[in-house]
């Protein structure tokens, strides 16, 4: 049985508001309910430890602990490894894409996205 939308737990990590309140809105567009929010690679362990997630949707470049720093260090965790992410970044190049991929990323979206990019991958990601 799929799980409604309204099930999964999603954690939008971006060092910019606005672009964790526009990330939270087009998923509540979606039909998702259970979303956090993260300003840092930080903040977003910190969660982690206390709520486990089915999708992270992961910006890139962050002060501090860059995205894909936290993406390896997610990957490097077994007990983490069944959740799925979504990098962000507004930068276009294939081998952003590759290396994302290549360090465990299971989509990539560019920024700034419309309502429809990000729905498209996250539904793929998710088989929702």
């Amino acid at each position: 049985m799929t799980k409604a939308r309204s099930d999964y737990r999603i954690l939008v990590v971006d060092d910019q508001k606005s672009m964790r309140g526009l990330a939270t809105y087009f998923l509540k567009q979606i039909e998702f309910q259970d979303i956090d929010e993260a300003e840092n690679a930080r903040e977003a362990l910190m969660k982690m430890q206390t709520k486990r997630y089915d999708l992270l949707l992961l910006d890139w470049n962050m002060d501090g602990m860059s995205g894909i720093d936290l993406l390896r260090a997610i990957r490097s965790v077994p007990e983490l490894n069944q959740i799925k992410i979504i990098m962000a970044t507004s930068e276009r190049s294939v081998d952003k894409m590759d290396e994302a991929t290549t360090n465990g990323a299971d989509h990539y979206v560019v920024k700034p996205y419309e309502l429809r990019d990000l729905e498209v991958r996250v539904k793929k990601v998710l088989a929702c």
